[in-house]
């Protein structure tokens, strides 16, 4: 089952999934599972493989559904007894100590377009640890040689070869040329971050081609960053790519965006006054 069960992580992560993989590393008495049984569980609760079956399972999974929203791995010990004894229901008798542990996806930086601001944002992006993936149809690899793949394709054919899921980040950079057949494509997926680069007017035309075309309905065009960036005060295609990526990992990390001395300023008034 060892195999299957790595199979199966290699196919969820590679999709995008965040997952969470429970391991017996523990095991005395009488238990279900020995040392190394493995079971995954997704967000929603379905699970793959064994480490059990029963209450234990059930334990381990509502576990890992804990460990999944906050991200962190975490390591418990379950008595196979009643519940009246402190245990999860079961009278196996034994103990099994379950290592949960949980599994990032690589994020994937999503380029659709290749223009000037396209080229520094590819390497911005491989430098925070992205993947890298840029569609266009003359986008070239020499120009993005950092990219982990550079599709040379239409938009709509491109991205039919990409799966955009909720580790995806997505930047619509196509100098208007694809600006439409871009969003129409992605704003249905569930990319952790939708941005497009216009300014205010273009995007407010884009967005009213989109109603009225019924493609989007205004939930969905609250999703799309656009204008797109943090306000920096970007000049310069690098400067531009820089606030897109600092957008991205604000949204990524849940930061508040506000200059860390405010935090210092903010506490010294709060300090009372030296006598």
């Amino acid at each position: 089952m060892s195999v299957e069960v790595y199979q199966k992580i290699a196919e969820l992560t590679s999709r995008g999934e965040k997952i969470a993989v429970a391991t017996v590393v523990k095991a005395e008495g009488s238990t279900p599972q020995g040392v190394g049984a493995k079971m995954i569980i997704r967000e929603d609760g379905s699970r793959f493989g064994t480490i059990g079956g029963g209450c234990i399972e059930n334990a381990v999974v509502a576990e890992a559904q804990e460990a999944l929203k906050d991200g962190k791995s975490r390591l418990s010990s379950f008595k196979l007894t009643e519940e009246e004894a402190g245990g999860v229901g079961m009278i196996c008798g034994g103990t099994m100590d379950v290592m949960v542990e949980v599994i990032q996806p690589t994020p994937t930086l999503l380029i659709i377009g290749s223009g000037h601001i396209a080229e520094p944002l590819h390497r911005l992006g491989r430098m925070l640890g992205f993947q890298v993936v840029v569609v266009d149809p003359f986008a070239r690899k020499e120009r993005f040689p950092e990219a982990d793949r550079v599709i040379a394709a239409p938009v709509d054919e491109g991205l039919a070869q990409v799966a955009v899921g909720p580790q995806t980040y997505v930047v619509v950079v196509t100098r208007h040329q694809y600006d439409e057949p871009a969003l129409r494509a992605v704003l249905p997926s569930q990319a952790a971050y939708i941005g497009l680069v216009g300014s205010l007017n273009r995007v407010n035309t884009i967005f009213k081609m989109l109603r009225e075309e019924g493609v989007a309905d205004e939930a969905a065009l609250a999703r799309v960053h656009a204008p797109i960036g943090l306000d920096i005060g970007a000049k310069t295609v690098e400067e531009i790519a820089l606030s897109i990526m600092a957008e991205i990992v604000h949204v990524q990390r849940g930061g508040t965006g506000r200059p860390l001395k405010l935090k210092r300023l903010e506490a010294a008034s709060q300090q009372p006054p030296k006598a």
